[in-house]
């Protein structure tokens, strides 16, 4: 009995500890006019908010987000590339109003990477090592990034058709017609295999009982 526990043990711990994809809303397809970082349009800091629905509870422990690194074009002057990232923060707010008060939140120095992806010049910020505890329900995720100086980095959109929205949490708040490429990695439990280990110790308990008797 033992060993069928340990059995049935090692089969949650694989199951729970092994991340995936919680939420993925496409990859990106498309630059959007909507800044991400500190710098652009004249204000210290830009975020992008973009909702999403927990079906179940979730323990995440990752966001990927993608921008493409706009300094230097249009006319944009030569803004801090990715070689002066600092970090990027994240906010998980109610989807009672997208611009609230966050929920969680918090501040992490991400892995990036610069890549082409059908013609598209992608910058990817991918956070991970988190631990965050959610509920299911449906929830809205900021992001912005943090550079030493002014930067200009554009939010990369997929090809669903939604809305996300833009804000200097200052005095600027719009809706944006499209979606934000984000993803969402973490764990689901197996209820099922809980349902097992549960199985196993009533067993254990059993057995017990009847050796005591």
């Amino acid at each position: 009995m033992i060993k069928l526990m340990g059995i049935f043990f090692s089969l949650i711990l694989s199951t729970t500890a092994n991340s995936t994809l919680l939420y993925d809303s496409g990859e990106p397809s498309g630059t959007s006019l909507r800044c991400v970082a500190e710098g652009c349009l004249g204000s210290t800091e830009w975020w992008v908010i973009s909702e999403f629905t927990a079906d179940q509870d979730w323990d995440i422990t990752g966001f990927e987000f993608f921008a493409k690194d706009n300094n230097g074009n249009n006319g944009n002057g030569d803004g801090a590339g990715i070689e002066n990232y600092i970090s990027t923060s994240w906010k998980i707010i109610s989807a009672d109003d997208p611009f609230g008060e966050a929920l969680l939140s918090g501040t992490t120095v991400a892995t990036t990477s610069t890549y082409d992806l059908n013609n598209l010049n992608v910058t990817s910020f991918l956070l991970s090592d988190l631990e965050i505890l959610l509920a299911s329900g449906t929830y809205y995720l900021a992001q912005h990034h943090d550079f030493s100086d002014e930067s200009e980095y554009l939010v990369l959109e997929s090809s669903y058709y939604s809305e996300y929205y833009h804000t200097d949490y200052v005095d600027r708040e719009y809706e944006v017609n499209g979606t934000a490429a984000v993803k969402i990695i973490g764990t689901v439990p197996e209820p099922a295999l809980f349902g097992l280990f549960g199985l196993a110790l009533m067993g254990l308990s059993l057995s017990r009982k009847k050796k005591v008797a």
